[in-house]
C-alpha cells in the first residue's frame, strides 16, 4: 500500500490529539462500506465518499496507525491532496529530475 510522504511524516512524529484528514483509496476488490466501518471501528469519522469509492475521513494523528492497518486499501494521503491547484502544491510527489 502506499502511503504518501506526509502522511508518513506524521506517522513517525504525531501530535496526540491533532486532527488530520485522510484520503483512504479502497482496492478494486474491496467493498467501500466495509472499508468505511473498519476505519470508524479504529475512531476516525468518515467525512465523505468520494470518487472512485475513496473515503476522506477525519480523525487524529496519533491513529493514523490504525488506518494504515486496514485491509482493502490501495493508498493513504492527506486529504488536502484534492485541493492541488498549482505545481508547488504536488511538491509532496514532483520528481524533479535531480
Amino acid at each position: 500500500m502506499y502511503v504518501s510522504r506526509a502522511v508518513e511524516s506524521l506517522r513517525a512524529d504525531p501530535i496526540d490529539g491533532e486532527p488530520v484528514e485522510l484520503v483512504l483509496e479502497t482496492a478494486d476488490d474491496a467493498a467501500p462500506e466495509r472499508v468505511a466501518a473498519a476505519a470508524e471501528a479504529t475512531g476516525a469519522t468518515v467525512e465523505r465518499h468520494l470518487q472512485f469509492d475513496d473515503l476522506l475521513v477525519s480523525t487524529t494523528q496519533d491513529e493514523i496507525d490504525a488506518l494504515c492497518e486496514l485491509d482493502g486499501l490501495t493508498a493513504i494521503q492527506t486529504g488536502n491532496v484534492n485541493a492541488i491547484t498549482t505545481a508547488d502544491d504536488v511538491e509532496e510527489d514532483l520528481d524533479h529530475g535531480d
